[in-house]
């Protein structure tokens, strides 16, 4: 298993106009493939709070967009789903049997699409680029070890933490009554939600640094 970071083409009109007109920065956080060649994003946007009515507005009225559902926070994000033809780059993903885990677009030009596969799925995911005429570059390739991804364990005990309010604050549950609920010694616990979270923010960080590289 390998993760490759590529930069192609946006992958919608939507996206661009966010992107252009209003200088924020969006993340495709997961995708669904719909009948008729249909994607839903669920996608996080990130813009100055002032200009959200006035983004939303443009999204509403985007023709290429066939479904949109929005919340909004205070601090400039906008999240929800966007309902909209598959591009260009989403078939070829789709197609490679490559699975698509991140797009993040912080400038015109660009876009970083993060994807997890085989060798054979991403070496058929650059051949579908190049038979399509798709510009792209491979930014970050990288071999996974088993010691890079969550467990199936290590994910059910920190959604179950996740679900229940450990992560809150402040806390609605404490480390003692989790372990009791997933009947797991409090010190096996302390350590399968450490390295958990060291896992996800290790990844988290790498991505936020490539992001962060292209935009010096």
């Amino acid at each position: 298993m390998l993760e490759a970071v590529l930069q192609c083409p946006q992958p919608h009109r939507w996206i661009e106009l966010a992107v252009g007109r209003y200088a924020a920065t969006v993340e495709i956080l997961d995708s669904k493939i719909l009948p008729n060649d249909v994607v839903q994003h669920i996608f996080d946007i990130q813009v100055k709070p002032e200009l959200m009515e006035e983004l939303l507005a443009e999204l509403r009225k985007d023709e290429g967009i066939l479904g949109l559902e929005t919340t909004r926070s205070k601090s400039g994000h906008i999240r929800g789903t966007a309902a909209s033809r598959r591009c260009t780059v989403c078939k070829q993903v789709d197609k490679s049997k490559c699975f698509l885990t991140s797009v993040v677009v912080s400038s015109r030009e660009r876009a970083q699409w993060t994807v997890l596969g085989s060798d054979g799925s991403f070496k058929e995911l650059l051949d579908g680029l190049e038979k399509g005429d798709i510009p792209y570059e491979v930014r970050l390739k990288k071999s996974l070890e088993d010691s890079d991804l969550l467990t199936t364990r290590q994910e059910q005990i920190l959604s179950i933490a996740y679900e229940r309010g450990y992560y809150d604050f402040p806390k609605r549950i404490g480390l003692k009554e989790l372990a009791g609920l997933t009947g797991i010694r409090t010190s096996t616990l302390a350590e399968i939600l450490r390295r958990g979270q060291k896992k996800i923010l290790g990844e988290y960080l790498a991505r936020r640094s490539l992001l962060h590289g292209h935009r010096s």
